[in-house]
């Protein structure tokens, strides 16, 4: 992420009753009974849908209506899978020398580019709490004099470094980026496994994302940034996570992945239970012959046509423009107006990611 002198970058079986043979025909029922007091539920068929066979969990044993099926897992279940350890940067030192308050609203992911051996979480950890992590304080420019952020996530762990209501200097110094949101370096140290440094950083995505009410659209990767007045505004981070230094097929992977997590841990969809069907029996009480009344059965009711609703038309979509100005990308304006780069470059008959001052461009 950042340079520094040491590379600091940053089955259950069916319940057995046995039988006593050659007993009497009352002993026979009574056998009977128990088997169906004492016997476990039956597997279900293949391709059974109901609510014990499906992955949004069981209906209610009795009642009707709409019952909201439990989550895969819990929150809590997830945070402890990317095993969390909390060592926050002494209150009143180095970068948190006074507290700066946050109301987290996005999520921005780092790579720490520091690829010597020892350089995993706790490493970071210590540089930070001991204020190796230096930086030239400036207007426009670093605000602390230092770097900071609040989880380092390697294969084995994730530490954390600040509270998450805290601002950390990791991204745009006095921009949104620093000011609103939650930063995540994932470690690049030899022997360490990127593939589970993702998944790890995936989860606690995910959990951060449910304990803050975070939307997935606002999870950014650091290239999301403007750092103004840097001849690069938009930093290539982190870099495995990005196509030709930009968000693309890979950006688009990872968020798919920390949506797989999040949609774990949150509610699924309700379970709709049928209430029993009232019985057209009609009750009566023994009356004498001379005495008997006939007894009426109710028609059944007439059938219902559901009438189909008459389709509307779609309305056509407004057509929207945009003069490109300094420091527009298209990455940028797929953001703003809620597209995708793709769209942008078919509706404009555009091969590559190069866009011109002035040019006006159709958003689709």
């Amino acid at each position: 992420m950042w340079g520094i002198s040491v590379r600091m970058e940053f089955g259950t079986d069916y319940g057995k009753c046995s039988w006593i043979k050659n007993l009497p025909m009352a002993g026979v029922f009574i056998g009977i009974w128990a088997l169906t007091a004492c016997s476990s539920s039956p597997q279900l068929a293949s391709g059974d849908r109901s609510g014990a066979g499906s992955d949004y969990g069981a209906t209610a044993s009795r009642g009707g209506g709409f019952v909201a099926s439990a989550p895969k897992k819990s929150p809590s279940a997830l945070y402890r899978e990317v095993n969390v350890n909390k060592n926050y940067i002494p209150k009143g030192k180095y970068a948190r020398a006074y507290r700066r308050r946050m109301n987290p609203k996005y999520i921005t992911i780092h790579s720490t580019q520091n690829y010597s051996a020892g350089a995993d979480a706790w490493r970071h950890s210590k540089a930070l709490n001991t204020g190796k992590l230096r930086a030239y304080k400036r207007k426009g420019g670093n605000r602390i004099g230092y770097l900071t952020w609040h989880y380092t996530v390697d294969q084995d762990r994730a530490v954390q470094h600040l509270p998450c209501d805290e601002q950390g200097e990791h991204a745009d110094f006095d921009g949104p980026g620093n000011n609103y949101s939650i930063a995540i370096e994932m470690c690049e140290n030899r022997g360490n496994s990127r593939e589970a440094t993702i998944e790890r950083t995936a989860k606690l995505t995910a959990w951060l994302m449910k304990e803050y009410d975070i939307p997935l659209r606002k999870v950014v990767p650091h290239y999301h940034w403007e750092r103004k007045g840097l001849s690069k505004p938009h930093k290539n981070c982190p870099h495995y996570l990005l196509d030709n230094g930009r968000p693309g097929a890979k950006w688009q992977w990872y968020l798919a992945k920390v949506n797989k997590y999040y949609k774990s841990i949150t509610s699924g969809s309700p379970s709709v239970i049928p209430r029993p069907a009232p019985s057209t029996t009609v009750a009566t009480r023994s009356v004498p012959t001379t005495q008997a009344k006939p007894v009426y059965t109710p028609a059944p009711p007439r059938p219902t046509v559901a009438r189909k609703p008459t389709p509307r038309p779609t309305p056509k979509p407004k057509t929207r423009y945009h003069t490109v100005s300094r420091g527009d990308t298209l990455y940028g304006l797929s953001r703003r107006y809620g597209t995708s780069v793709s769209a942008i470059q078919k509706a404009n008959g555009l091969k590559g990611s190069t866009i011109v001052n002035g040019k006006r461009l159709r958003i689709p």
